[in-house]
């Protein structure tokens, strides 16, 4: 097996690839690292000691230009490493977390049955990948299948259970997805189908606000498959140098407000509106005049702005985020 721009960090004796067994599956992990050194280790090892019955685990590590020197692994805890190999890139620009993932993606190609994302700061917990399998397998493979899930939010050390992260009611839809991300990065994992079609997607110069936010607009405008898992499978730690939170507390409900007085929520939807313009031909024929009518309801007057956001019925999963986004629309701030 060959990857360009890659190379290996540890490789098992035996092929990953030569199992002939039935329903055994190869699985990618693309772990985006930068600057990652002091948690690192143990989320790698949560990764590699995953309970693997039914695949195998190649692990991409994706450096996004660090200013730090890459850790070295010779003391990795190594329990599991059966049916595992360990690869390394370092990219040559700083290229942002969301464009990590999404570059690794495309390069890694389509020979994987599964994918799934990583970020260098949590721990998963043994049976996070053979579940959420699990799940995807209750669909076709021939459908772009999408998991993704609640996580548990730690303190720094990972010794203490904080909270869980929101349980979101409402089915998972475009109407949601294009005002709301609810599938945490660090919990997604999809088929092939899915991997080729957000592939499709890139383009030259492309933007966009988070590659998680992008897959759930992308796999709900086409009407793929959503898989969204109650049970917390992902120690998401707590630090002072997290990009991203938890978002259930109090101060986050201020952040919301105050992003949407200083119109940066506008601002992120300038950003997803424009790549999914692009792509605009994927999404399902009812998606489309979703998408359209929402561009319309961005630009036109008071009254026309509340007829249109009552008929396309777009939502945000909580009551009090409801409300944020009716204050949205009526300060044309959406």
């Amino acid at each position: 097996m060959i990857f360009n721009n890659w190379s290996y960090i540890y490789k098992n004796q035996e092929d990953i690839n030569s199992s002939k067994k039935s329903n055994f599956y190869k699985v990618a992990c693309i772990l985006a690292y930068y600057n990652g050194q002091k948690y690192f280790k143990q989320q790698l090892e949560s990764i590699i000691n995953q309970s693997k019955n039914n695949f195998s685990l190649t692990i991409f590590i994706s450096d996004d230009n660090s200013k730090e020197e890459f850790p070295s692994l010779l003391d990795l805890e190594r329990r599991n490493i059966k049916n595992c190999e360990i690869l390394y890139k370092r990219s040559l620009k700083n290229n942002g977390y969301a464009l990590n993932f999404l570059n690794s993606l495309k390069e890694i190609e389509d020979e994987f049955d599964y994918y799934c994302f990583s970020d260098q700061d949590d721990v998963w917990l043994p049976k996070k990948l053979r579940s959420a399998i699990e799940k995807i397998d209750l669909f076709s493979d021939k459908e772009p299948n999408l998991y993704f899930g609640r996580t548990t939010y730690y303190n720094e050390n990972c010794s203490r259970s904080l909270k869980k992260s929101t349980f979101f009611r409402k089915k998972p839809c475009f109407k949601n997805a294009l005002i709301q991300n609810i599938a945490a990065g660090n919990t997604i994992v999809f088929n092939k189908k899915a991997r080729n079609l957000i592939v499709s997607t890139l383009y030259e110069n492309f933007n966009i606000v988070s590659h998680d936010w992008w897959f759930y607009q992308v796999i709900t405008g086409v009407e793929g498959n959503i898989f969204y898992d109650n049970l917390p499978f992902v120690k998401y730690r707590q630090h002072k140098n997290n990009l991203l939170g938890s978002n259930n507390s109090l101060s986050d409900v201020t952040f919301r407000i105050f992003y949407l007085i200083i119109g940066k929520w506008k601002k992120w939807n300038n950003t997803n509106l424009k790549a999914l313009n692009r792509n605009r031909h994927l999404l399902t024929k009812e998606n489309q005049i979703i998408l359209e009518n929402f561009k319309k309801l961005r630009n036109e007057s008071f009254f026309k702005r509340i007829f249109l956001f009552k008929t396309i019925g777009i939502f945000r999963q909580t009551i009090y985020g409801n409300i944020v986004l009716a204050l949205a629309v009526i300060f044309k701030r959406v």
